[in-house]
């Protein structure tokens, strides 16, 4: 799922556990332990990260990939589930949904072998991931189902962690289906465990779903307050892919709320980052937005200047599929 659809952010938070079962197992705890490989696939993994953060795929494939050749050679069982489920998240950013689903699978198997629960949960939302990418809220939602039930009173942090991604991603499918209590009170439930946490990351996802739910629901003041709170959760991260979409809704709840000039400022904020990331699919809903919104307000040659800008998008992207 696109984080545009509420559920970017779970799969952000579930590589951010797979990369701390992978740090966890790697950290020298014992003195007459020798960590040198699994060390090494712990950087490898957070290379992999890196380039995950930029988009490109193939890059952040083969360092996952490096990982788990050095997980597997020293039988670091939770390590390997760690590694799959991160080429999973890589295929599935990537739109190879088949190629996700077997890593996913793999991740499963060998969390079952590692009787890691945490990495078992981690695979079963990464499982009900690939179902929402495929359409099929239904599925998704008995993955995710999966996935809480394997952490469910869990005390370790890892099984805390899993359970926040797990309650996010159900919450996520239950408001697709249309269950606003369910989806609510999975959402705000990881919402504050992420904040007692303090993973801002994975509590900017949390207050994001709640926005987009609440505003489902007509309860508008209580999304934008949430919107705001993905927006100050996301700027406390420095999760910069994150905040143009957090000023997008931001201003959509503002127009609704007959605010337009703070939806303007937002709208103008959001296109300034979008472009700052280099979001195609952002800067062209800021732009639209903008143009759509100058009338109402007067702002006629800044109107101008973005449907110029517009313009130029439209251009360069029909050159780019003659290419």
């Amino acid at each position: 799922m696109s984080r545009a659809a509420s559920a970017i952010a779970a799969l952000a938070a579930a590589l951010a556990l797979a990369s701390c079962l992978s740090s966890c197992s790697s950290a020298p705890k014992a003195p007459d332990g020798v960590f040198d490989t699994r060390n090494k696939a712990a950087e490898l993994a957070k290379l992999g990260d890196g380039f995950m953060a930029k988009r490109q795929y193939a890059e952040a494939l083969r360092n996952y990939a490096a990982s788990l050749a050095a997980n597997s050679s020293v039988d670091d069982l939770e390590g390997v589930s760690a590694s799959h489920a991160s080429m999973g998240r890589a295929y599935l950013a990537a739109g190879q949904v088949d190629d996700a689903k077997a890593e996913y699978h793999a991740s499963l198997d060998y969390g079952r072998i590692a009787l890691s629960a945490a990495a078992r949960s981690i695979a079963s939302a990464g499982l009900g991931e690939a179902a929402f990418a495929q359409g099929d809220s239904a599925a998704a939602l008995a993955r995710f189902e999966e996935a809480v039930a394997f952490v469910q009173g869990g005390k370790s942090a890892s099984d805390q962690r899993a359970l926040a991604v797990a309650l996010h991603d159900r919450g996520v499918a239950a408001a697709a289906l249309g269950k606003a209590t369910e989806a609510l009170r999975d959402l705000e439930a990881a919402q504050s465990m992420n904040l007692k946490a303090k993973r801002w990351t994975e509590l900017g996802a949390n207050r994001y779903a709640l926005a987009s739910a609440l505003a489902a629901a007509q309860r508008l003041p209580e999304a934008l307050a949430a919107a705001q709170g993905a927006l100050d959760a996301d700027k406390r991260a420095e999760n910069a892919r994150a905040v143009p979409l957090d000023l997008a809704i931001l201003a959509e709840l503002g127009s609704k709320l007959g605010r337009d000039a703070e939806a303007w400022d937002c709208w103008r904020r959001s296109f300034d980052s979008a472009m700052a990331v280099s979001d195609p699919a952002a800067v062209r809903k800021a732009l639209e937005a903008l143009v759509a919104l100058a009338p109402r307000l007067g702002e006629k040659t800044e109107g101008e200047r973005y449907s110029g800008l517009l313009s130029k998008l439209d251009a360069a992207e029909a050159s780019a599929k003659k290419d």
